[in-house]
């Protein structure tokens, strides 16, 4: 069994890092993150850069608590071919706990979507705590991840990946008019959130044959986000070949409570789709509706003014829905040959929204 504390470096990003490389070199493929820091005599490893995942990877954290280093604008885990343009597609990746493993954003670094690439800030997708790109065989599982200070998850040319039992803590602590941080009080209003856009798993373009099973937890804004939006390429350069749709994805068993926004969300527009995805059991835990109209959303209304159409989004199964949102599921745009049934909660169980459009969709409520 390889681990960090076989390969000291002068940071436990090095150490780490060296033990992936020694476990390539040795034809191992597997490393384990053990709870004690040998390095430090701690509990804990204090990630000052992102750690670089090569094809064939397994990481096991044992017990550890990995956490995010104050100031650092980074990943914690990304693929290798991120941002270099190669086209190579990476395969058989997996990052898997136990005995409570957490990984941990730490604390918040102030990058947002408000001031990303401004004022010498890096990019919003800095933040993005895991980062998979171009990627096939990815397995991620049996994680607790906190503290995250975006998207705690996010895949981009994604197909053929699993994502299971794992529980999200996003940070929910109030910031006032004057920027100053109160990190024991909770916000009133949404402009008091210190962690904005605090999703848990995100499925962006390109991404396809996935399922995502046995989420739970807080998140302060989408616990599972299918958004199909070509801003993406912005920061993820399209590969060569590859449609930008998100298909064929299968999503069980979601219970949380999303601050902002959705248990579930799906979005597409200009000309993107998405079709083939099965979501059931989906339970929102939130107490009041706060700041979203739908446990499951399907379009988004002002979002584009090219809005996906009933054959942009299509054969998308949504059952056993228990909300607590305004409405159970809301279709704000285009949903065409598709099924919605067993929608219970506290408010209405089905809406559409001003820009939302049926064609052959089965409704049943109870």
């Amino acid at each position: 069994m390889i681990t960090p504390n076989q390969t000291m470096g002068s940071t436990d990003h090095e150490s780490i890092q060296n033990a992936i490389a020694l476990a390539k070199e040795t034809g191992a493929n597997e490393i384990t993150i053990p709870k004690r820091n040998e390095r430090t005599g701690k509990e804990l490893w204090v990630i000052e850069d992102a750690i670089l995942l090569p094809d064939d990877m397994k990481i096991t954290v044992d017990g550890a608590h990995l956490m995010q280093a104050d100031g650092v604008f980074c990943n914690m885990f990304v693929t290798e071919n991120y941002g270099t343009n190669n086209g190579k597609e990476q395969k058989n990746i997996t990052i898997t706990g136990k005995n409570g493993a957490i990984l941990d954003g730490g604390t918040y670094n102030g990058l947002c979507e408000g001031n990303s690439n401004k004022n010498g800030m890096p990019h919003i997708s800095k933040n993005t705590m895991l980062l998979f790109y171009h990627a096939t065989g990815v397995e991620v599982s049996s994680l607790k991840i906190i503290n995250q200070r975006w998207w705690a998850i996010t895949n981009i040319f994604v197909t053929h990946s699993k994502f299971s039992d794992l529980e999200f803590q996003a940070d929910f602590s109030r910031v006032d008019e004057n920027g100053v941080h109160h990190p024991d009080e909770q916000p009133q209003t949404y402009a008091e959130v210190y962690v904005k856009n605090a999703d848990g798993i995100d499925l962006r373009v390109g991404c396809h044959h996935i399922e995502i099973e046995n989420i739970s937890g807080f998140t302060e804004d989408d616990t599972v986000a299918l958004t199909a939006l070509k801003g993406t390429l912005n920061w993820a350069p399209a590969i060569e070949g590859l449609d930008l749709d998100i298909h064929h994805v299968t999503i069980r068993n979601v219970v949380s409570n999303p601050y902002c926004c959705a248990n579930l969300r799906l979005l597409c527009a200009e000309g993107t789709k998405i079709y083939e995805v099965l979501a059931e059991n989906i339970k929102d835990l939130r107490k009041e509706h706060t700041y979203s109209t739908a446990s499951v959303k399907i379009g988004d209304m002002g979002y584009s003014t090219q809005y996906a159409t009933p054959e942009d989004v299509h054969h998308i199964t949504v059952r056993n829905v228990d909300s607590r949102a305004p409405y159970g599921v809301m279709v704000s745009n285009g949903l065409g040959d598709s099924l919605i049934e067993s929608v219970t909660g506290t408010g209405a169980p089905f809406g559409i929204g001003g820009q939302g459009t049926l064609n052959n969709v089965t409704v049943r409520l109870t």
